[in-house]
């Protein structure tokens, strides 16, 4: 079960009609992974209309860029969030990592037909399927993914009825 806030974050995005995709921990748990996460991963479109409902809904709250200096404040812009690359966010609700691409360059369009749809107080959110979320940990070399990839595949067994 998501934290209120990270469903606050998501409520936001889309209420600000930011399109997205929610991808990472928060997308396989929405789909009965019994894992806990701790922030909001997000890969965005990247079309200028989309960076600037993003960066309205950003600016909402209070976003900028973990892992600085007290006192030494790095908002995003429209010129970083037109990248590839991955902006690492606190919130006023939350982390919140908007994310350019994902692994292999898969981008907004890429993944959008591999989603499925959830509700979240109202609205519909483009969740990464759990197939293609554990395909991505079977190839990923990093600790953390290589621990939760049993959760993963148990769920994925499960959600496919077996």
């Amino acid at each position: 079960m998501p934290s209120p806030s990270l469903t606050t974050i998501l409520e936001n995005l889309a209420a600000g009609r930011v399109e997205f995709v929610l991808v990472g921990g928060l997308a396989a748990a929405a789909q009965g992974a019994p894992i806990a996460t701790f922030d909001v991963d997000i890969v965005h479109r990247r079309t200028d209309e989309n960076i600037a409902r993003l960066l309205a809904v950003l600016g909402s709250m209070d976003a900028r860029y973990r892992g600085r200096a007290p006192g030494d404040v790095l908002r995003p812009t429209a010129e970083i969030l037109r990248g590839t690359g991955h902006s690492l966010l606190g919130t006023s609700l939350g982390p919140l990592d908007v994310l350019g691409a994902i692994e292999g360059g898969r981008d907004y369009d890429v993944l959008l037909p591999d989603c499925v749809t959830i509700e979240v107080r109202g609205h519909t959110i483009s969740v990464l399927k759990l197939e293609l979320l554990v395909a991505l940990k079977r190839q990923s070399s990093h600790p953390k993914d290589i621990a939760k990839l049993p959760l993963l595949e148990e769920a994925l067994r499960r959600l496919r009825g077996g």
